[in-house]
């Protein structure tokens, strides 16, 4: 009985050390990214222009809507993708467990604002009676909303992936979560970018509309690199052992 306990124990360890390994560093010693500052300032730089354009000329229902976007997919989105970047200076002090905590928790709160400026959208094509999702826009904020639930379920499932373990190893579970969240993020960037090319946007001038044009292009670069290449070498990586 002895025996068989310290078996399963140390298997139980192999797990954790092997399959279940997470895709931040568990140590102090990544060099900082100074890349995520300069993302996170240039996400502060596009709300503020969003927020002030958007109640420039009076307060509407419609005015909530590209506020409640841009804070939640170019700040709260990205500061969760980067909490649990390896290099992150807001972060990279924390324990793994309390960085994976840190990002659901400011994924959750972002899913609320995105489906609340979701919501707020969807009233005021009704209360305007407008068609819906007529624009690519629109289109890609409908799958952007989609793959964000989706993401957020799969979160789940890479919180207990390894209880999991029997239908499909944690290391693979992880990935997963993590390619979908990229491409979700990338999504909610392509369809603020779709945004910026609409009537009301571009009205602006061309100029301010393609400053923050690539203002949001350089926040999807900067958020999703590290990340992408991250899980590209575990991938390969667990590939590489497989063979």
């Amino acid at each position: 009985m002895d025996q068989d306990t310290t078996t399963d124990n140390v298997m139980s360890q192999a797990d954790r050390n092997s399959e279940s390994s997470r895709l931040v560093s568990p140590n102090a010693t990544t060099r900082p990214s100074y890349l995520n500052i300069l993302s996170n300032l240039l996400s502060l730089i596009f709300v503020g222009i969003i927020t002030y354009c958007s109640f420039l000329n009076g307060i509407t229902l419609f005015s909530f809507h590209p506020p409640l976007m841009a804070i939640g997919w170019l700040i709260i989105m990205t500061s969760a993708i980067n909490a649990i970047t390896p290099g992150d200076l807001a972060t990279e002090w924390m324990p793994i467990r309390l960085r994976s905590a840190r990002h659901w928790v400011l994924q959750l709160f972002g899913a609320i604002l995105i489906a609340a400026g979701f919501l707020v959208i969807m009233s005021n094509k009704i209360i305007n009676n407008k068609p819906h999702f007529g624009t690519l826009h629109a289109k890609f904020g409908l799958s952007s909303l989609i793959f964000m639930v989706g993401t957020m379920l799969g979160g789940i499932g890479a919180l207990y992936s390894l209880k999991l373990k029997h239908y499909l190893p944690p290391i693979y579970t992880k990935l997963i979560h993590a390619s979908v969240g990229l491409v979700t993020f990338s999504l909610g960037i392509a369809t603020i970018s779709c945004g910026l090319f609409s009537d009301w946007f571009a009205a602006k001038g061309e100029i301010l509309q393609y400053t923050a044009l690539v203002m949001v292009i350089l926040v999807l670069l900067f958020t999703i690199l590290r990340p992408s290449l991250k899980v590209y070498f575990r991938l390969r990586e667990r590939l590489d052992n497989v063979n």
